[in-house]
């Protein structure tokens, strides 16, 4: 398809409602609809009511089906935003959980800067890229400096070497995808080691981490998760292939959540707040997310 100039013109609050309107979404309430528009804006409500759209390629293709209303849209916004709530509690866990066995079970082994030598990752890893990143996290760069927490600066202030912090410290800082990068480079019989913390095998931990960083990503961004399909998705175990049908839905990431937070507390109600807000929006449509039919009576939810 040959490129053209783009010629599309801002439209203000009012005509961006009428434009809703013109394509024939029911608005029982323009002030409120202008209301939303006006603080979460047009082009993000649109990831919400494309599917409301004939979207076929015709003259029709931007108009809405019959019966398409503002609410609806703003219904599924409001769970979308609900559920991203919900993963970060999740994430925050499983991330904490990641950062704190791998620097504890590394340094128990080969000392505090374990890190520090090449001979703990496998060959392809870049291993004095990842040093000048946590130069750079942790603020030993003078132009980072700004970044230096408190324990940071204290470790530098009071020793001389070596000049990077132990571990535990490092991985405090770093961010989740260079813990799944960490993890995703260690030698094969120390990732063993420490997936056996969480009753997975390692190319299973090492799957759902890189899943899990991906998916708090898009959420800390404030991306569309609902109806969404992943680039990056949980491997699925063969014992969980007669439910997760549909790998790169939602669906997929809630059964490795829930199993990583089982492990990591016992106690958890993830899975019952996950049912309470799906329960709260019944119009949302549970296949478009991968759920099979009677999801709950599946054994990773009981």
């Amino acid at each position: 398809m040959p490129r053209v100039p783009f010629q599309k013109p801002a439209l203000n609050i009012a005509a961006q409602l009428a434009l809703l309107q013109q394509r024939g979404m029911i608005i029982a309430d323009p002030a409120r609809a202008e209301h939303y528009l006006r603080f979460i804006g047009y082009y993000r409500l649109s990831g919400y009511w494309f599917p409301f759209q004939y979207r076929d390629g015709s003259m029709a293709h931007d108009d809405f089906r019959p019966g398409t209303d503002f609410e609806t849209v703003l219904d599924r916004y409001v769970f979308d935003r609900k559920l991203r709530i919900l993963i970060m509690d999740a994430a925050e866990r499983i991330e904490v959980a990641a950062r704190a066995t791998i620097s504890n079970t590394l340094s128990e082994r080969f000392g505090p800067h374990w890190y520090l030598a090449a001979a703990r990752f496998t060959p392809r890893f870049l291993h004095a890229d990842f040093l000048r990143r946590v130069r750079q996290e942790t603020g030993i760069f003078p132009v980072n400096a700004h970044k230096q927490p408190d324990f940071i600066r204290h470790y530098l202030q009071r020793y001389d070497r070596p000049a990077e912090p132990p571990s535990w410290m490092v991985f405090e800082v770093l961010p989740f995808g260079s813990v799944s990068l960490v993890f995703a480079n260690l030698a094969d019989s120390e990732k063993k080691t420490i997936a056996e913390e969480f009753g997975l095998p390692r190319d299973r931990l090492q799957s759902w981490l890189h899943a899990a960083s991906h998916l708090r990503n898009l959420c800390a961004h404030h991306s569309r998760v609902w109806n969404r399909e992943f680039g990056i998705v949980p491997s699925v175990a063969k014992s969980e292939k007669n439910h997760v049908m549909q790998p790169k839905r939602f669906y997929n990431h809630a059964v490795a959540i829930q199993t990583l937070l089982k492990t990591i507390s016992s106690d958890t109600h993830w899975a019952d707040r996950l049912a309470a807000l799906l329960a709260e929006h019944p119009n949302i449509s549970l296949p478009a997310m991968g759920f099979p039919q009677n999801w709950r009576d599946q054994s990773i939810w009981q």
